[in-house]
């Protein structure tokens, strides 16, 4: 139990103090680091006599976390119904206060604490509907993400805990590791926030989790449902216990639904969580079938950049067909054929990650056997300096066969135009060549005919 609290308290002492050294000036960080270490102080040492102190450091950990809350991620009072709750907050406090001294004797501060954070809680998923900042909406999703994992461990906890037998020595170490686990999720989850460390990795984490989650609540419902259907028919109509034997076809019927229902839970995880990337791979196959049909490499190339901008959050990306800059999307061209012919003079290969590449750092060759005569796509960092993920990456390598095709068509029409325009400027050349002969002709016919003319006379 001891070794437990100490790992969580080293843990809030560790996020108070980066969160005060990298965020001097910020507000929020200044609550939430008093938050933690006042959270550390309360549940780290045994008060004695002093109980009345470890009540009044608690009422003030309470305020200060309903005003992080509040105040959440920028320090703005967004919605504006916030000041009305941080009033009542500091209400709900000085009750806290009052019942701390011995002053009152209610018991009222706990039941409105809870709703007063709760209330913070709905605070940030408003913020996180009105706002339009794209990397506010991602700090609010990392809050919570680490709210929503660490409030449910602790909740299990607690729950578990009242319900275990006190003679299975093991369970109460347990819930008290996953109780202190929970707290410490609130807290990092603040951090990577407030540090904006990793920020655009939000939606690929809580879609994990997500996924993860429901497939487990599947597979444990699965489990527990067949195995009490296979034990009730066995006693209906075989009249006999059947016990290990319908655990073990539980188990076979958990199994042989692993794959499905991953497949299944993993699609609608990533569609409502990542529906940029969701979007993405729906809509690429049909515009690429559509481009392909008349657009030129340059139409083509805007038109999916954009697409895969969007997608993944690049900053900004390329593409090089047959060693000449085709398009580009967030650079300049003359930017991107400066850095291509850097890239062919060097004697590094292209196809790999080089994250200290500040333009591009991730190069992906939509052919088999990459080349410098390859199609290749260039990707930027994202808008945090990061690289991509490998859901993110697979979802654009997944385009590359129709990608191809669509590159081969529009070079092949070009080509095709460009072996027109150099017949039909040939026969130009040709009949104007002729045409100047004709009247070369004519005007010799004239000057004959006028010498003649001139020696009848």
């Amino acid at each position: 139990m001891v070794a437990l609290r100490l790992a969580k308290s080293v843990v809030l002492v560790c996020v108070a103090a980066i969160l005060l050294y990298r965020r001097q000036r910020d507000p929020v960080a200044a609550l939430l680091a008093l938050a933690f270490l006042t959270w550390t102080i309360t549940s780290s040492f045994d008060f004695g006599t002093n109980a009345e102190f470890a009540r009044l450091l608690d009422r003030c950990r309470f305020l200060l976390f309903a005003l992080a809350l509040l105040l959440f991620p920028d320090g703005s009072w967004n919605p504006r119904w916030t000041r009305a709750l941080a009033v009542a907050s500091a209400g709900v406090f000085l009750i806290g206060v009052g019942e701390a001294l011995g002053l009152l004797r209610s018991e009222l501060f706990l039941p409105l604490a809870i709703p007063c954070i709760l209330a913070g809680i709905g605070s940030l998923i408003a913020r996180f509907r009105l706002s339009m900042d794209y990397a506010l909406k991602l700090q609010l999703k990392w809050v919570e993400l680490g709210l929503v994992v660490g409030v449910g461990l602790i909740l299990f906890a607690r729950a578990g805990s009242a319900a275990s037998m006190s003679r299975i020595s093991a369970m109460p170490i347990l819930w008290e590791a996953t109780f202190q686990l929970g707290i410490m999720v609130v807290a990092l989850g603040f951090l990577v926030s407030l540090l904006r460390y990793r920020l655009f990795d939000a939606e690929t984490v809580i879609t994990r989790s997500a996924a993860y989650a429901g497939l487990t609540i599947a597979l444990v419902a699965t489990f527990g449902g067949t195995e009490a259907l296979i034990q009730n028919v066995g006693q209906l109509y075989l009249g006999m216990n059947i016990g290990s034997v319908s655990g073990g076809m539980a188990a076979a019927v958990a199994a042989v639904l692993l794959q499905p229902l991953h497949e299944r839970i993993t699609d609608w995880a990533e569609h409502r969580f990542q529906p940029d990337l969701s979007q993405f791979k729906l809509d690429m196959p049909e515009l690429l079938e559509r481009l392909s049909v008349d657009a030129s490499t340059r139409q083509l190339g805007d038109e999916v950049l954009q697409h895969v901008n969007a997608a993944i959050h690049a900053s900004r990306s390329a593409f090089i067909v047959n060693g000449r800059e085709t398009a580009s999307c967030g650079v300049a061209v003359g930017e991107v054929r400066r850095w291509w012919r850097k890239a062919a003079q060097a004697e590094t290969t292209l196809g790999e990650r080089v994250p200290n590449d500040p333009l591009f750092p991730v190069r992906l060759s939509l052919s088999s056997a990459p080349s410098r005569q390859a199609l290749w796509l260039l990707l930027g960092p994202r808008p945090d300096t990061t690289l991509y993920g490998r859901e993110e990456l697979d979802a654009v390598r997944s385009t590359f066969p129709a990608l191809t095709h669509a590159f081969t068509s529009a070079m092949a029409r070009e080509a095709l135009g460009a072996a027109v325009d150099r017949r039909e400027k040939c026969l130009r050349d040709a009949i104007a060549d002729l045409d100047t002969r004709m009247r070369a002709i004519e005007a010799a016919q004239r000057i004959g005919s006028k010498k003649g003319a001139s020696r009848d006379c």
